[in-house]
C-alpha cells in the first residue's frame, strides 16, 4: 500500500481512535457494577460476610474518584496517548491479579490497581475526543462517551450474571485482558500526544487533601449503607469531609498550581452541565440498582433472563446518543437536555406502575424509555460542557466531568440502598408481607430518581444558552 500498512492506516484514523476511547470507558464503567451480582458467590468462596465482601465494590469506586484529578494532570504532563495507554495497562494488570486472587485482601488490593487504570481512562476520555473533533462530529462522539459509561454501569449486572453462570467469578476479570492489551497498544499509537507541562504540575498538598477527602467521604457513604447516616463514626467522617473540603477549596483558590481547576466553574454552561450530569447519574442508578432485585426477588426470574430484559435499555441508548449529539451541534443543547429529563421522568413514572404480576412488555418498554432519555441527555450535555471552554483546559474539564459523573454513581447507590432498606424495614415492621413491602419501598424510592431528574432538567434549562450552535 502506498500510504503505509494496514495497522499504520488505522492508527491515523480518528474514528478508530475514538473506538479505543470507547473501549476504555466501557470496561472501566462495566467493572464498577459487573461484580455486584457475584458478591454472594465470592462471599462463599472467600468465606467472609457481606460487610467484608462489599469492599470489592467500594475500593474500586474510591480509587477512581480519588485519582481522577491527578490523572488529568498526568495527561497534560506526559500526553494523552501515554497516560491513556498506562490506564489500559494498569487496568489489565489489576484484572489479572483479581482473577488470580486466592484471599480477600489480595482481591481488594487488585481492585484498587484496576481503579487506578480506570481513573486514567475516565479522566482523559472527553478531552481526547474534544481535541480530535469539532462541530457536529464533536457532539456525536462526546455524547457517546457519557452514554457508554451509563451503558457499562447498567449492563454490568446482566453481563456479570451470564458470565457467572457459565464460567465462574474469575471470568468477570479475565474478559478484560484482551481488551486491555489491545487498548494499551493502540491508545499509544492513535491518541493525541500534545503536552502542556505548565498545566501538568501536581500540587502535592492539594493531591493529599483531595485523596483524604475522597476516601473519607465515599467510605462514609459506603459504610452508611449498613450503619446508617446517624451512626457516630459516619457522622464524624462526614463532618471531617466537610472540613477538608473547605480547607481544600481555600488552598486551591490561593495556590498557583491547583489540582482542581475551579475557575472553570465560573462558566455557567460548564458548572450547570456538570451538576446536571451528577444528578442524572444519581437518577439512573436508582432504578438501575433496584430493577434486577425486583425481577429476581418479586418475579423469580433467573439471572440470565434478568440480564436479557435489562439489555433493552442499551439498544435505544446506543441509537439515540449519536443522533442527539448531531442535533446538539445544529440546534444547541438546551431543548434536548430538558426534553431528555422529561422522557426519563416518564420512564420512572411508568415503572411506578409495576406490581406483583410479571408483564414482560412493561419491563421492556420501561427500559427502552429510560435508555432513550439517557441517550438524549449525555450527548448534548457533554458537547456543551466541552465546547464552552478553551482547548488548553480540555484535560482539566474532562477530569472534572468524570468526577461529577462518578460522584453521582456512588452517591446514587448509597442513597438508594439507605432509602430502600429503610422503607422496606418500615413496611415489614408494620405488618406488610415481603412482596407488598418490597413493591411499596421500590415505588417510593423511585421518587428520589424523579426529583433528581427534574432538578437536572431545571439546571439544563438554566445553564444552557438557548438555541446556541456549539462549535
Amino acid at each position: 500500500m502506498p500510504d503505509g500498512g494496514f495497522i499504520e492506516n488505522y492508527t491515523r484514523n480518528r474514528t478508530f481512535a475514538f473506538f479505543i476511547v470507547v473501549i476504555g470507558n466501557f470496561i472501566g464503567a462495566l467493572d464498577s457494577s459487573v461484580v455486584n451480582i457475584a458478591l454472594p458467590v465470592m462471599s462463599k468462596y472467600f468465606n467472609v460476610g457481606l460487610i467484608e465482601i462489599q469492599w470489592i465494590v467500594t475500593i474500586y469506586c474510591l480509587g477512581i474518584v480519588s485519582i481522577l484529578p491527578i490523572s488529568s494532570k498526568l495527561g497534560n504532563k506526559y500526553g494523552q496517548n501515554r497516560v491513556y495507554s498506562w490506564g489500559f495497562m494498569l487496568f489489565g494488570v489489576g484484572s489479572l491479579l483479581c482473577a488470580c486472587s486466592t484471599f480477600l485482601l489480595a482481591l481488594i488490593v487488585s481492585r484498587f490497581i484496576q481503579a487506578l487504570g480506570a481513573a486514567m481512562l475516565f479522566a482523559l476520555a472527553q478531552g481526547v475526543v474534544a481535541s480530535m473533533f469539532t462541530g457536529v462530529k464533536r457532539g456525536q462522539f462526546l455524547g457517546m462517551i457519557g452514554s457508554v459509561v451509563a451503558l457499562g454501569n447498567i449492563t454490568g449486572p446482566s453481563l456479570g450474571g451470564m458470565l457467572l453462570d457459565a464460567f465462574g467469578w474469575q471470568s468477570l476479570f479475565y474478559i478484560n485482558l484482551p481488551l486491555a492489551a489491545f487498548g494499551a497498544y493502540f491508545a499509544y499509537k492513535t491518541l493525541p500526544s500534545v503536552k502542556r507541562r505548565k498545566l501538568g504540575k501536581i500540587n502535592l498538598n492539594s493531591a493529599i487533601l483531595f485523596i483524604v477527602l475522597s476516601m473519607c467521604f465515599f467510605t462514609a457513604l459506603s459504610l452508611a449503607e449498613k450503619a446508617g447516616f446517624t451512626s457516630p463514626h459516619i457522622l464524624f467522617m462526614l463532618t471531617l469531609s466537610a472540613i477538608l473540603g473547605i480547607v481544600l477549596y481555600r488552598h486551591e483558590r490561593k495556590t498557583k498550581t491547583p489540582l482542581l481547576n475551579l475557575s472553570l466553574y465560573s462558566n455557567k454552561v460548564f458548572a450547570y452541565g456538570n451538576m446536571a450530569m451528577m444528578l442524572v447519574f444519581i437518577a439512573i442508578n436508582v432504578n438501575g440498582l433496584l430493577i434486577p432485585f425486583y425481577l429476581q426477588d418479586i418475579y423469580g426470574l433467573s439471572a440470565f433472563k434478568t440480564g436479557t430484559l435489562i439489555l433493552f435499555y442499551s439498544v435505544p441508548l446506543i441509537v439515540v446518543a449519536p443522533i442527539s449529539g448531531w442535533l446538539s451541534g445544529k440546534i444547541g443543547s438546551r431543548k434536548l437536555t430538558v426534553c431528555s429529563m422529561i422522557v426519563v421522568i416518564c420512564g420512572l413514572l411508568w415503572y411506578m406502575g409495576l406490581g406483583a404480576e410479571f408483564k414482560e412488555y412493561q419491563i421492556i418498554l420501561g427500559q427502552m424509555i429510560l435508555g432513550i432519555g439517557n441517550g438524549m441527555f449525555n450527548s448534548p450535555n457533554n458537547n456543551s460542557i466541552m465546547s464552552a471552554i478553551e482547548r488548553k483546559y480540555y484535560n482539566d474539564a474532562s477530569g472534572l466531568n468524570s468526577l461529577a459523573r462518578n460522584t453521582g454513581i456512588v452517591v446514587g447507590v448509597a442513597l438508594t440502598v439507605n432509602i430502600f432498606d429503610g422503607l422496606l424495614n418500615l413496611f415489614q415492621n408494620g405488618g406488610a408481607d415481603h412482596i407488598s413491602a418490597f413493591i411499596s419501598a421500590y415505588h417510593l424510592t423511585l421518587i428520589l430518581a424523579i426529583v433528581t431528574a427534574a432538578a437536572a432538567g431545571v439546571l439544563s434549562y438554566l445553564g444552557k444558552e438557548p438555541d446556541r450552535k456549539l462549535l
